[in-house]
């Protein structure tokens, strides 16, 4: 997550973007690039681009002379990501607005962060006060000097201190993490390299702050900069009291440039001019404007939801409803701090001035614990009752409540498929009211049919051609699934929790959430009278979990009990026999697990599952190669590769990696450098740190063929970073054998200092280096592939 400059390649490109009128699908269209990768480039996720891609979208924007420099030089990152950070790598979120009024907290925050023995400190302050915008700017400036790391972890939508290792971990890039395994997984991350970790709104889990201080124990060139209305009282943490903005020394004499100075009272009308642009602070507004903020006790959150009223009411018409409407004692519990209550009061105030129809809609988003579609929202709105079909209506209220700034529009992954949220000092306010209206159940319920409707849709998209969209579409949603799941299993409905749980299975497993996906499995598995379904779907789930975290006997146990059950219950068996033959294969059973995928490719193949016999199909030749038959291994190959093709990129790379291992066999070393190549494009768009530390060992031996044992040595240093920093292994003993094989062959010939230089330059390369000595080595041995390869 580590931050460019402010003007980053991606920020400039949005700009252009936007500057041309195009949206991201026209710009993806023009370009020949997918809507996944321009979305991906503006919001960072690919810090990198290819040269070709630079080109192509400097040619559609039409840039010429400098300004079509400067678009190229933002491209060039000055210290290059690693290929490592660039499968980690997300960038901190970036403000919409300037940073007001707090050049005094960044100076001395800033002094503190220079302390050694300042390895905690905590923001604190209550909702709305701007600890997150003041952590931003912190963590910005510091990510910007390059000499530290630093790592955004959102905690606003996580309501279980048990989701807070699993969100660290993601933000480390780590995967299958266990809080348990954290800490020492954490220390090999930051390799010895100055690193800060912003944990945003740990108030409402404050229950993980020992582990937290664990983390800083183990790790020790740690630092961890914390948001919460509440210390974490643990040892060695230093608390920062951040307050209001600045306005007692505005004077209602001042004149209104004076008096425009003040934080409080520029804030207020920089929000204002931003739904009025003609709005000026005057003699006669300035000290109703002043006295608006003192009434709001100049909070940041509080001026920003009052500003937008301006549209329709006077200054002064503002400033009689916020003294006469907004009355503290009414909203809430009585004992909260008083700046609390005001926050509370303004939030309320706003609630009031909504129509019946904005008032429900408010409070039913507040049923929602994350970001969420516009799908999501039709459904908690419609409830139990009408279509949940998403109409003009939904989109009415929607907008209706971010022009009052109780609703955000959020940053998405999907570009089709805009996301929304709540800040949640507002959120927490919906929720309230949503529990005393009596709708909380209602709105509830209609989330977890969302859920489990999103679930079925996302098992078949996960293993399609648009895979890479929906893993990111799932992530965006993931806090709502986290939600569903609980309120389902906590009322005993394994049959919808095991439809989320399955239908995420790829999601788990690529994106590294095995160890959680197996926890919701294992929640429903104990469940008492589990229907015959809901229980297979839950093996099934644990089961192929279990086998990527290398516990192949329970795997196998789990499979036995799942295909008894299908043959009881009349049920489909598919996905067992094809995940029984790959625990048998990687036990070193051949002949068992050539027997199991012949059964699932007659069994895919008869309910006509293209994918899924192409997938089994690719395993049977790993086993032929296994076997030492790397011609029945081809064969197969020729019949998988093209129906791969058409099925999830993920699939592919399982199979190219084969072919690639089956052409090192027959001495072909061009043929499968092109081969990892077009696999590592696949991993790049999937960020599977998995498929880059196996993918990468026939490269290895690849090299080795040709001679080239320093390149070899590099590669091995590329693939060992990324398996190190997130824990990605190799399970196949096939891969495994080539590793070693290969390794053994390097260093011996090119000697310890020879492999200790190229090894370790190997390590710091780029996944675009990468690249670039692949393209070099084809263009050298003019390779060119086959319509399968």
């Amino acid at each position: 997550m580590k931050v460019g400059a402010p003007r980053s390649f991606g920020a400039q490109l949005k700009a252009l973007r936007e500057a041309a009128g195009f949206t991201q699908e026209e710009l993806a269209t023009i370009t020949g690039l997918s809507v996944h990768a321009v979305s991906a480039l503006e919001r960072g996720e690919r810090r990198r681009p290819h040269v070709e891609t630079i080109r192509a979208l400097s040619a559609a924007f039409d840039l010429t002379g400098a300004t079509r420099d400067a678009f190229l030089e933002s491209a060039r990152s000055p210290t290059q990501a690693t290929a490592v950070d660039e499968l980690i790598g997300v960038s901190l979120p970036v403000p919409m607005t300037a940073l007001i009024g707090r050049d005094t907290d960044v100076q001395r925050l800033r002094q503190w962060l220079t302390d050694p023995t300042a390895r905690l400190i905590t923001l604190i302050g209550p909702g709305g006060v701007g600890k997150t915008r003041l952590a931003l700017e912190l963590a910005r400036a510091i990510a910007d000097e390059g000499a530290t790391r630093v790592f955004f972890v959102p905690l606003v939508a996580i309501r279980d201190p048990v989701f807070v290792e699993s969100a660290i971990a993601e933000a480390f890039g780590l995967v299958d993490v266990t809080a348990r395994d954290l800490p020492s997984r954490a220390r090999v991350a930051c390799e010895n390299h100055p690193t800060l970790l912003v944990l945003d709104n740990f108030e409402q889990v404050l229950d993980a702050a020992p582990a937290v201080a664990d983390l800083l124990t183990s790790v020790p060139f740690l630092r961890l900069l914390v948001t919460s209305r509440a210390s974490l009282r643990v040892r060695g943490e230093r608390e920062y009291v951040v307050g209001p903005l600045e306005l007692d020394s505005a004077s209602d004499a001042m004149s209104p440039a004076v008096l425009g100075r003040a934080p409080a009272v520029r804030l207020f009308v920089d929000r204002v001019r931003d739904v009025q642009p003609d709005f000026r602070l005057t003699a006669v507004n300035g000290p109703t404007v002043k006295a608006i903020c003192r009434r709001l006790d100049a909070l940041p959150l509080a001026l920003e939801l009052a500003a937008p009223w301006i549209k329709v009411l006077t200054v002064e018409d503002l400033l009689r409803r916020l003294t006469h409407d907004a009355l503290p004692s009414t909203v809430g519990r009585r004992d909260l701090p008083q700046r609390q209550q005001t926050m509370n009061a303004t939030v309320a105030w706003s609630y009031q001035l909504l129509s019946p129809d904005e008032q429900r809609a408010f409070r039913r988003f507040g049923a929602l614990p994350g970001r969420f579609s516009i799908d999501a929202a039709a459904v908690v709105l419609a409830g139990r009752g009408a279509s949940s079909a998403w109409s003009d209506h939904v989109l009415r209220v929607v907008a209706d409540l971010i022009d009052k700034s109780l609703l955000l529009r959020s940053e998405t992954s999907v570009a089709a498929r805009p996301l929304y949220e709540m800040l949640e000092t507002v959120r927490a306010y919906a929720a309230l009211q949503l529990t005393a209206s009596g709708e909380r159940d209602d709105a509830l319920e209609a989330l977890a049919r969302y859920c489990t409707g999103e679930g079925s849709l996302a098992a078949e998209g996960l293993v399609g051609p648009a895979q890479a969209d929906w893993l990111d579409r799932v992530r965006d949603d993931l806090e709502n699934y986290r939600g569903a799941l609980r309120w389902l299993i906590e009322r005993g409905r394994p049959a919808e929790a095991s439809i989320i749980a399955w239908g995420l299975k790829y999601f788990w497993l690529i994106r590294g959430y095995a160890a959680e996906g197996l926890q919701w499995c294992q929640e429903i598995l104990n469940l008492p009278s589990l229907p015959l379904a809901a229980e297979l779907r839950a093996l099934e789930g644990a089961s192929v979990l279990w086998y990527t975290q290398g516990e192949l006997e329970r795997a196998r146990t789990g499979l036995n009990r799942a295909i008894a059950l299908a043959r009881a219950g009349d049920m489909d068996a598919v996905w067992a026999e094809d995940l029984f033959a790959r625990v048998e294969h990687a036990l070193g059973n051949l002949d068992a697990a050539g027997e199991w995928f012949i059964r699932a490719v007659e069994g895919f193949q008869s309910r006509a599952i293209a994918w899924g016999s192409g997938n089994a199909l690719s395993g049977m030749a790993s086993v032929a190669l296994a076997a030492g038959d790397a011609g029945q291994a081809e064969r197969l190959l020729d019949q998988a590769m093209p129906v791969l093709r058409q099925a999830g990129p993920w699939f592919l790379t399982w199979a190219l990696n084969v072919r690639a291992i089956v052409a090192v066999r027959r001495g072909n070393a061009d043929e499968a450098i092109a081969l990892v190549r077009e696999s590592l494009t696949c991993i790049r768009d999937l960020q599977d740190k998995y498929a880059f530390a196996y993918t990468l060992i026939p490269l290895v031996a690849a090299a080795v063929l040709k001679g080239d044992d320093a390149w070899a040595a590099r590669i091995l240093g590329a693939r060992d970073a990324v398996s190190e920093r997130t824990g990605a292994t190799v399970v196949l003993k096939l891969v495994h054998d080539l590793q070693v094989q290969s390794e053994r062959e390097v260093r011996a010939r090119l000697g310890p200092d020879r492999w200790a230089g190229a090894y370790a330059a190997g390590r710091r390369t780029s996944f675009d280096a990468l690249l670039k000595d692949i393209d070099h080595v084809l263009r050298e041995g003019q390779w060119t592939p086959t319509v399968d390869a």
